[in-house]
C-alpha cells in the first residue's frame, strides 16, 4: 500500500479543506494518507522568527507605512535563499517520514508564492539523501503564478524528487473582509461546484502519481507555449492591482476596544507572532504581517480590522460553515418535493 503524508498550511481554512480532498480521493483509490497541520508538526512562530522570511508586499508596507518606529528585521526572499540552513529542530523528519512513499507540501498562494510561514519551514528542512518523491498543492483566488516552480525549486535543493503539483481556486476568501455582507449560501454553492472540479483533478493527478510510484514515464502536464505568453499580461495586472490593494486599503491594524472582549483570540491565533498585548492588555501589531487574515476572521467579536475599509465589514467563517449552509438549502429543495 502506498503511504502519503501531506502536510499543509491553512489561513483561513481553505487549504485545509483541499488537503482533505486529497486525502479523500487517494484513500479512494487504496492509499494510506496522514493529513498534518503544519502548526501541529512544529512551533512554527518560533522558527519563522528566527528568520523571519517577508514576500515584498509585506516589506514595502514596512517601508511605507510603518506601525511603529522600530523595523522588523524581515528578509528578502532572496535573502533567504542566499542563506539557507537546516534548522536542529527538524533533524529528525528525515527518520521521521522515511515510511512514507510521497509527501505533499501544501499552502495558499501569497504574492505568487507559498504562505511566508510555508517557505522558512521548507528551508529549514534537512538535504534528505534518499530522493524521497515529493509534490506541492496550493489554494488561490485566481492567479497561482510562480507558485509551481518556486516550490520545485526549494524542494529538488532539498534533495526531494519533485513530481507535480496540485492547484485549485474555490472562494475567494481574501475579498470577504471588505464586504458589507457576505452571501453564505452562495459562497457555499460555489464551494460545492468547485469542490467537484478539484476531485476531477485530484483523480487525475493520483492515476499520474500510479504510473510514477511504479517507475511508468508519463506525462502529468503538457503547458501550451500561448497559454504562457498570453498569461504573462494577466500575471502582471493581477500582481500590480493585488499591491496597489494591499498598500493602499488594507494595510494596518486597528481595534475597537469597547468590542474587545480580551480573549487573546488574535495573539494565539497569528502564525507569525506578531500581535502582542498593550500596557491595557488590548491586542497589538506594531509591523506588517503576511494578511493572512486569520486575526480578524476568528475575532468573536469583530473587534479587529486592517483598514477603514475592512472595518465593520464581513468575516470569512470557513469552508465548512459554507458547506451547512449548501446542505440545509439542498434538504429545503428536497423536502419541498414532497
Amino acid at each position: 500500500m502506498i503511504k502519503v503524508l501531506l502536510i499543509y498550511f491553512s489561513a483561513t481554512g481553505i487549504t485545509r479543506y483541499f488537503a482533505s480532498l486529497i486525502q479523500e480521493r487517494m484513500e479512494v483509490n487504496g492509499y494510506q494518507v496522514d493529513l498534518l497541520n503544519l502548526e501541529e508538526l512544529t512551533d512554527l512562530t518560533v522558527l519563522w522568527q528566527k528568520k523571519p522570511v517577508a514576500l515584498p508586499y509585506t516589506i514595502r508596507a514596512e517601508i511605507k507605512r510603518p506601525l511603529s518606529k522600530y523595523p522588523w528585521p524581515y528578509l528578502t526572499l532572496q535573502e533567504a535563499l542566499n542563506t539557507v540552513n537546516e534548522s536542529s529542530v527538524l533533524k529528525k523528519l528525515e527518520d521521521e517520514w522515511a515510511d512514507y512513499d510521497l509527501v505533499g507540501f501544501g499552502s495558499p498562494v501569497y504574492g505568487f508564492r507559498p504562505a511566508p510561514v510555508m517557505i522558512r519551514f521548507l528551508l529549514d528542512l534537512p538535504k534528505f539523501k534518499n530522493s524521497k518523491k515529493v509534490f506541492s498543492f496550493a489554494t488561490h483566488d485566481g492567479a497561482q503564478g510562480d507558485f509551481e516552480n518556486f516550490a520545485r525549486q526549494v524542494l529538488t535543493g532539498k534533495g526531494f524528487e519533485y513530481v507535480g503539483h496540485l492547484d485549485q481556486s474555490f472562494v475567494y476568501s481574501a475579498s470577504t473582509i471588505m464586504m458589507k455582507k457576505f452571501d453564505l449560501l452562495s459562497a457555499g454553492r460555489l464551494l460545492v461546484r468547485k469542490s467537484a472540479l478539484a476531485r476531477q483533478r485530484i483523480n487525475f493527478f493520483i492515476k499520474y502519481l500510479d504510473n510514477i510510484l511504479m517507475d511508468v514515464p508519463d506525462a502529468y502536464r503538457i503547458t501550451n507555449p500561448l497559454s504562457i505568453v498570453f498569461g504573462l499580461p494577466y500575471r502582471f495586472l493581477y500582481s500590480f492591482g493585488i499591491d496597489i490593494l494591499l498598500n493602499h486599503f488594507l494595510f494596518g491594524f486597528g481595534i475597537h476596544k469597547e468590542k474587545c472582549i480580551q480573549c487573546m483570540t488574535c495573539v494565539m491565533q497569528c502564525p507569525q507572532g506578531l500581535i502582542e498585548l498593550d500596557e491595557d492588555s488590548y491586542p497589538i501589531r506594531l509591523y506588517h504581517c503576511m494578511y493572512c487574515l486569520r486575526c480578524l476572521n476568528w475575532c468573536p467579536t469583530d473587534a479587529l480590522y486592517f483598514s477603514r475599509l475592512t472595518d465593520g465589514k464581513a468575516r470569512f467563517p470557513g469552508p465548512e460553515v459554507l458547506l451547512e449552509a449548501a446542505n440545509q438549502d439542498d434538504m429545503a429543495s428536497r423536502l419541498k418535493t414532497f
